[in-house]
């Protein structure tokens, strides 16, 4: 005979299947970015999807209207799910080589982009993405699909993908050595060839009425030049262009001669002659043209320095006499952004390295707030002193799968003696630094619209000023 403790216990697992089932069920993921309403029907069962949640092998996941999701997988794919949109995840199985696997997704409505990840990578004939009129396989990283009334529409931003209708009129490969990235598949499973991105791509607000941009099928033949692929802004990471592996560490490189402020990588280097690598071009120097090299602080692993020239080869070598500023890091591991909650403000100046063509730089001020939840980085200010002048600027900026993106939005040049000031435009960069990003290294660019003589950049490593 039963006795009541067993009862109970029996009682509780009949009466919440879902939570029971999600106990034993297979993980395939973490939520990296949950906006708006998302919904995972799970064993029956309607489950609220947040920020850092598990998704699980046959969850349903629904987005409502004006919600996006963003999922990080087991094998480092990343996953976005647009709005009205409903993903099947059948099967996501990552064998314990860490590197093979496969993958069954089905997309019901709506639409995703994805970059895939090790499964994808290493056996591509074990990815299926299904959809209500064909399979999807995979030759490349980087690929997005939209349903629309009139049919889906298909885009090989990087690499390639397969297509398989069901009717069997269609069986395509679209991307890299192809003459086509993009495609239109009707309810009949017949497939068309577009010369550019459709704007239910390119346009995130704009739907597709019509199909003006279809300009071939399949019986007729090759186009005469290859597409060139514009890769629609957004928050998914987006791979090296370059197939080249990146060097050792990360870096920001500041060029004042042309007010850039980019990311790219470095390689060690204690003498300061790294060689940088941005947007798939080498830079270096030689010892006689290294005008600072310093380690700002023992605690993070930092290094930056000055140039008074520079070398770039990209198919040949190009002097150029203005100099820049690189900054050579260890950026905290993604995966340990991507679980940090709430939110923290960075406006500590640990250090800092700034020049200007006005004179000595002096209270150099930067500061930002970061919701972790949220991704959004807001009340963005950096500040500093020059004789009789002072420079400001504001920017904002998103956290992305473990990316900080900063946007400069504007500032002044403000005289002390008359109070004028004159607007400027400007660039910056940042990344977190740290064992848990308790610190963020950043480059900033900063130029007077009205006399461009007029300019000031640099370097800052900040921190939250709890040290937290």
């Amino acid at each position: 005979m039963l006795n009541k403790s067993l009862i109970s216990f029996l009682g509780l697992l009949l009466s919440t299947p879902a939570a029971f089932a999600t106990s034993t069920a297979e993980n395939l993921g973490t939520t990296l970015l949950a906006k708006g309403s998302i919904q995972a029907e799970r064993f029956g069962a309607q489950t609220a999807i947040k920020r850092l949640s598990a998704v699980y092998r046959s969850d349903i996941i629904r987005s409502a209207k004006d919600s996006t999701a963003q999922f990080r997988m087991v094998d480092d794919a990343y996953i976005e799910l647009h709005e009205n949109s409903e993903l099947r995840l059948e099967k996501y199985q990552l064998n314990t080589d860490g590197k093979h696997g496969s993958v069954i997704m089905e997309l019901l409505s709506g639409g995703l982009r994805t970059i895939s990840g090790a499964i994808g990578k290493q056996n591509k004939s074990e990815y299926q993405l299904k959809t209500p009129t064909a399979t999807i396989g995979i030759r490349g990283t980087f690929y997005e699909v939209s349903l629309a009334p009139e049919g889906m529409y298909l885009a090989a931003w990087k690499g390639g993908i397969t297509v398989k209708t069901y009717s069997g009129a269609c069986n395509l490969m679209l991307g890299s050595g192809q003459d086509a990235n993009f495609a239109f598949v009707n309810h009949n499973g017949q497939c068309e060839l577009l010369r550019e991105a459709p704007r239910i791509f390119t346009e995130k607000k704009t739907k597709q009425k019509s199909r003006e941009t279809l300009v071939s099928s399949l019986d007729q033949g090759q186009f005469e030049s290859q597409v060139k692929v514009k890769v629609r802004d957004g928050n998914l990471p987006e791979e090296p262009i370059d197939p080249i592996t990146p060097l050792a560490r990360k870096a920001i490189v500041i060029t004042p001669s042309t007010a850039a402020v980019n990311k790219g990588s470095a390689s060690k280097d204690e003498q300061g002659t790294p060689t940088l690598q941005v947007k798939n071009e080498y830079l270096n120097t030689t010892a006689n043209h290294v005008k600072q090299n310093d380690k700002p602080l023992s605690q993070f692993d930092v290094k930056w320095g000055r140039w008074d020239d520079y070398t770039a080869q990209s198919g040949q070598a190009v002097n150029n006499r203005q100099g820049l500023m690189w900054i050579s890091y260890q950026g905290t591991p993604k995966t340990i952004l991507e679980q940090r909650s709430g939110s923290a403000n960075y406006n500590h100046v640990l250090a800092s390295s700034v020049q200007s063509s006005m004179g000595a730089v002096s209270q150099l001020k930067v500061g930002m707030h970061i919701d972790f939840d949220s991704g959004k980085v807001s009340n963005g200010q950096i500040s500093a002193d020059v004789p009789d002048h002072t420079w400001t600027g504001a920017f904002d900026g998103q956290l992305s799968s473990g990316d900080l993106s900063l946007n400069f939005q504007g500032g002044q040049l403000t005289n002390h003696t008359t109070h004028q000031a004159s607007q400027v435009n400007g660039s910056i960069s940042g990344d977190f630094v740290g064992d848990y990003g308790q610190g963020i290294v950043g480059g900033f660019n900063m130029t007077d619209k009205t006399n461009p003589t007029n300019n000031i950049n640099g370097a800052f490593l900040l921190q939250q000023p709890d040290g937290n």
